[in-house]
């Protein structure tokens, strides 16, 4: 009994509630606003900032009134930019002058260097104003080359007479046949690979490479590849 009485005395319940005596009331929720006293909140507001980063704010816009030096405007920064340094290669003063007046470049010429006696010439030749005589090219019927098809290399290269000009006034770009030859000349008829875009002007020149000009007697036996133009 002196036993259980211990045991009993070693249980503890615990105490039990006191009866509630809140009143409910109405639980009011307020947004919290960034402020300067908590850092926190303020750098997740900048996070979660909904306008376009391409808009100007305090943190990405330039200072309204910049620092410049006296007597310098940003016009003279920018040209001062583009000029060759010092430390450049000194390629404004090693080309020669692109216009000379009166032995004077142009930038440092006068009105009077316009009228000097030495620039009764012309002075600025510019491209394709060169003092150069063009001879007219000599009345042809075209221009045959002949290709090897085993190697590419050029086997024939001849301007064809005139009278082996297509008849027509139709303009026709180069075409392209294709010949087989043996050890008695063509093997096969020409064929026609790609087209001169006038159908007369192919017909005529498979008939006259293989009839008047006979091509498979001026080549060795093999296959070729025959490219007429103008």
């Amino acid at each position: 009994m002196a036993l259980v009485a211990g045991a009993a005395a070693l249980l503890r319940f615990p105490p039990s509630a006191p009866p509630s005596t809140a009143v409910a009331g109405q639980v009011v929720v307020q947004i919290a606003r960034p402020g300067m006293g908590d850092s926190l909140l303020q750098d997740e507001a900048v996070l979660r900032d909904p306008r376009p980063l391409f808009l100007p704010t305090r943190l990405n816009a330039t200072p309204t009134d910049p620092r410049r030096e006296a007597g310098r405007t940003l016009f003279d920064l920018d040209r001062a930019a583009d000029e060759p340094g010092e430390s450049d290669a000194a390629i404004l003063r090693e080309l020669p002058p692109v216009a000379v007046l009166n032995s004077r470049p142009a930038g440092d010429a006068s009105g009077l260097d316009a009228l000097a006696p030495s620039q009764a010439e012309v002075g600025v030749v510019g491209l394709g104003r060169g003092q150069r005589g063009v001879q007219p090219l000599l009345p042809r019927g075209g221009y045959l080359q002949v290709f090897s098809a085993a190697s590419g290399a050029v086997v024939l290269a001849e301007a064809l007479a005139p009278g082996l000009a297509p008849t027509g006034s139709k303009d026709w770009e180069p075409l392209e046949l294709f010949a087989a030859v043996d050890a008695a000349g063509l093997a096969s008829p020409l064929v026609l690979v790609n087209s001169s875009t006038v159908e007369d002007v192919d017909a005529h020149f498979k008939r006259i490479l293989a009839q008047v000009f006979r091509v498979g007697e001026r080549l060795p036996p093999g296959f070729f590849r025959l490219v007429v133009g103008p």
